[in-house]
């Protein structure tokens, strides 16, 4: 008899126990995960140490049990299966309450035990998996692992036994890559009775190209037409396959164990648990060996980087100071060699004090810092100015900070320099934005006096102007007596040139306030269609009674623009007046585009046109253009250039084509919405 352990929940032999239970338990407690027996009236006689977590006190029975989240007695799920006569190795899924009061999922792998005299025996179980719980399964230490696994790892003689007690031809353990499912890399390989060295096992076109998201796969005969592409099953007459998944600590495929046959397997389920058990004993090994070649190269790709690395590097052990490794990069810098730098104290490098440079490298050590800016001392004794990130590293066991300097000195000295120069760079243009701004207050008192003077003179002059115009016009009229036919042509002559002296000075007061920049864009909404419209109506009797057709193109829908009416209306009189001026038959139209963004006006005429040699000065200030047309005269030769003022202030323009004999055709472009531009 087996006699429950009070304090463990397990079972062990007593003293009165002979063979096969002590047996039994012995395997139980080699195997690295849960194992429970039970006899043939569902009371367990055997529980190995790990089978602890999953014993918990039943209400019904008073004792120990394996209980399902809902209650249920494992035995009695166990029973269902053994009634319905599946109990042959065979899977049992479901969700354990565990000691500490968690529902894990496992899956059993259960077989029934012989009975005495044809009855009913008892029941072996094993919780091989548990995907939920990591630390369950698979991952607890053995005292056999150093003896079964010594140094090197043997796995040869474990595949060996594995072939001779399934009856198989040959056996392999392999590991697989996890990002590379179909690459394997093999382990221990088997056949016919003897290991092969240095065989390689290619996954594809092996059954295992058929197990994905599958633990295990099995072929139990025909594997050679189902699977023609397997070489090895092909060149040695394999006929039967069956394999396990073994997982790494993140559930990914880490290995396969798998097993050949020439004859067809007769007991798939058997050979498929036996698979379970070997893989589960070979499953901490495996994350050993995988865990410890992940280490090593990891430290040779370290070890690599630090050797090879143009930037100074420094291994520091944070408790003492000493400076425990340095690379090349790190010697010529401080300008010692190896064995004098390693036999140094970070303390002798650092210009801070000894208790602040400790109080640093915990900050650095416990992570709470991975940044310093320091001041260090070189061979020579020259200190430079040092940026440092340290982060702490596990080398052979040991916790050391592994520091990479930057040397910053050159870079400290630039950003000094750039300071000072930002400095000096500030206070020149705050005086130049002080001699600006007086600038500005005494160019606004000489515009404010200009424009006093243009206009004070303008005043002088039209005073006597128009006394001499008005006179003028009195004595044409004989209001001051009869005059002779060459008298009135002398008054004429006198009175247009005062007329024309007047248009003069009006032009030349508007092109200075134009120029001293105090005319602005003064924008409102309007309709440019109907304004162009109404001062067709001004000008259509002039060209009537001058016999000139005069036609004007706008959209039919009204064409909105925000921008400064009276400019565009004086643009348009003077441009519409040259054409009266120089047309003395034909036609004059007047045509309005509306592009979405801009608008566009031009004034064509069959006037006298202008020479190509005179047309790029026509908006220059007092440029007079030689065209003469009977009954006309010149003008001051301002209109243009004040036009040309205009269209810059509200962010248009003027232009000018034109063919001697044949016309010409101004056109003004601007914005729907004023935008001012500097006036040149």
């Amino acid at each position: 008899m087996i006699e429950p352990d009070q304090q463990s929940g397990g079972s062990r032999p007593s003293a009165a126990a002979l063979g096969p239970h002590s047996f039994m338990t012995a395997l139980a407690e080699m195997v690295p995960v849960p194992v429970i027996v039970f006899d043939s009236v569902g009371g367990i006689v055997i529980s190995n140490r790990l089978a602890t977590q999953l014993l918990v006190v039943s209400p019904e029975r008073m004792d120990r049990r394996v209980l399902t989240f809902d209650g249920t007695d494992l035995w009695d799920v166990i029973e269902a299966k053994r009634r319905s006569g599946e109990l042959l190795f065979t899977e049992v899924s479901t969700r354990i309450r565990t000691s500490a009061n968690r529902s894990v999922d496992i899956t059993f792998v259960v077989s029934t035990l012989g009975g005495d005299e044809g009855n009913a025996g008892g029941v072996f179980a094993m919780a091989y998996d548990a995907p939920d719980e990591r630390d369950l399964v698979g991952q607890h230490p053995h005292p056999l692992d150093g003896t079964l696994f010594p140094q090197g790892l043997q796995f040869a003689p474990i595949v060996r036994l594995l072939a001779e007690d399934l009856g198989a031809d040959a056996a392999v353990f392999a590991e697989i890559d996890p990002d590379r499912p179909l690459s394997a890399r093999t382990i221990a390989a088997v056949q016919d009775g003897r290991a092969l060295e240095g065989f390689e096992w290619s996954l594809p076109g092996t059954p295992v190209i058929s197990a994905t998201g599958k633990r295990a796969v099995t072929v139990s005969q025909g594997l050679r037409g189902a699977f023609p592409d397997d070489t090895w099953a092909a060149a040695e007459g394999f006929d039967s396959f069956t394999a396990i998944f073994l997982t790494d600590v993140n559930g990914r495929r880490a290995g396969i164990l798998a097993v050949y046959s020439r004859d067809p397997i007769e007991a798939p389920e058997a050979t498929a648990g036996m698979l379970r058990l070997f893989a589960a004993r070979l499953l901490p090994a495996l994350r050993h060996l995988i865990g410890d070649r992940s280490l090593r190269e990891s430290e040779e790709r370290y070890s690599a980087l630090f050797e090879r690395s143009h930037l100074p590097m420094l291994l520091i052990d944070p408790a003492s100071t000493q400076i425990v490794d340095a690379n090349d990069a790190a010697c010529e810098f401080y300008g010692f060699d190896h064995d004098d730098l390693t036999a140094m104290s970070a303390l002798q490098i650092n210009t801070l004090a000894p208790d602040d440079t400790r109080e640093e490298l915990a900050r650095a050590a416990n992570r709470s810092r991975n940044y310093f800016q320091f001041h260090h001392r070189l061979a020579d004794g020259s200190v430079r100015d040092v940026e440092v990130y340290s982060n702490p590293i596990a080398v052979h066991s040991r916790e050391l900070l592994f520091d990479i300097v930057h040397d910053v000195t050159e870079r400290h000295r630039t950003e000094s320099e750039l300071e000072r120069y930002k400095q000096q760079l500030e206070s020149l243009l705050q005086r130049r934005t002080d001699d600006l701004m007086r600038t500005n207050v005494e160019l606004q008192q000489t515009t404010a006096a200009s424009d006093a003077f243009y206009e004070n003179v303008g005043a002088e002059f039209r005073t006597p102007l128009h006394t001499i115009i008005g006179f003028s016009d009195l004595l044409v009229r004989g209001m001051v007596g009869d005059l002779n036919d060459e008298q009135v042509r002398q008054i004429d002559m006198i009175r247009d040139a005062g007329r024309q002296l007047a248009a003069l000075v009006d032009d030349v007061v508007e092109l200075s306030r134009l120029q001293t920049g105090v005319e602005r864009c003064e924008p409102e909404e309007f309709d440019l269609a109907e304004l162009v419209r109404s001062i067709a109506v001004g000008v259509r009797p002039t060209a009537e009674a001058r016999q000139l057709a005069f036609e004007v193109t706008c959209p039919e829908s009204a064409v909105e623009v925000h921008t400064d009416r009276n400019k565009i209306e004086q643009i348009l009189l003077q441009v519409l007046s040259n054409a009266l001026k120089y047309t003395s038959e034909g036609a004059i139209a007047v045509e309005v585009e509306d592009d979405g963004a801009t608008v566009t006006v031009r004034v064509v005429d069959s006037g006298v046109g202008i020479e190509a040699s005179e047309l790029p000065h026509i908006f220059d200030e007092f440029r007079h253009v030689a065209r003469q047309v009977s009954g006309t005269h010149e003008g001051t030769g301002l209109g243009l250039a004040v036009c040309r003022r205009l269209a810059h202030i509200i962010g248009g323009t003027i232009e000018a084509e034109s063919e001697p004999g044949k016309g010409s055709t101004f056109t003004v472009t601007f914005p729907r919405r004023c935008v001012e531009a500097d006036v040149p």
